[in-house]
């Protein structure tokens, strides 16, 4: 496969993970703290089947992105890409080892949750950073080139208020705000999976990588 191609489909990749993880949450949402099995399965279930692809899939996507504009963005957009991938890494590690590490040998789940909450505080920063680097590069064309930059912003806004109404009125008033930052996650990835893949219009690629 060409390296055209493949960062083609990587576009393709990025919106399948956001299907996967917003699939994640809502049934997780259904499992009761572990209490309740959907479909057979728990949380811990669900996450590992659903939440640890999703994130691989980010990744990929990810790594398509970038590949098309390394040349345009220099060292700010790798930059940009490390943090992003540093951030999605610390969301897996945390995702497997809240349960399978922490909570199995430990009996408690929050170190778990504390890694992945740090890769939801790096992430926004990382895609600020590739956003600068994307709009220098200029090799997005149209709203395409925002969407690392809108991304980030939104994550970041969202981030920030849901730690100014935890200093103002307590950790319970989260709950709401986290589902939103999770499916916030879901929908940049899959818009920044539809950016790589639109991208250029070419029909022709576009109807190949369907059929190989």
């Amino acid at each position: 496969m060409n390296s055209i191609r493949w960062i083609h489909r990587s576009g393709l990749l990025a919106m399948l993970g956001g299907v996967l993880w917003t699939a994640t949450w809502i049934l997780v949402a259904f499992t009761a703290d572990e209490t309740k099995d959907v479909f057979g399965f728990s949380e811990r279930g669900w996450r590992t089947l659903l939440l640890n692809p999703a994130v691989l899939l980010f990744m990929a996507g990810l790594a398509g992105f970038h590949a098309k504009q390394s040349k345009g963005s220099g060292s700010l957009g790798t930059v940009g890409f490390a943090i992003c991938l540093l951030a999605l890494a610390a969301v897996l590690v945390g995702n497997i080892t809240e349960f399978w590490v922490f909570e199995l040998f430990y009996g408690t789940q929050d170190p778990g949750w504390g890694i992945m909450w740090l890769g939801f505080l790096l992430l926004p920063v990382g895609l600020l950073v590739l956003g600068s680097a994307t709009m220098r590069a200029k090799v997005f064309s149209g709203w395409r080139r925002a969407v690392p930059l809108g991304f980030g912003s939104v994550l970041a806004s969202l981030i920030l208020l849901g730690i100014g109404l935890m200093l103002l009125t307590g950790s319970g008033a989260q709950e709401g705000l986290l589902k939103l930052v999770l499916h916030s996650i879901a929908m940049g990835w899959a818009v920044l999976g539809y950016a790589v893949w639109s991208e250029k219009g070419d029909a022709r690629l576009r109807s190949s990588s369907f059929g190989g």
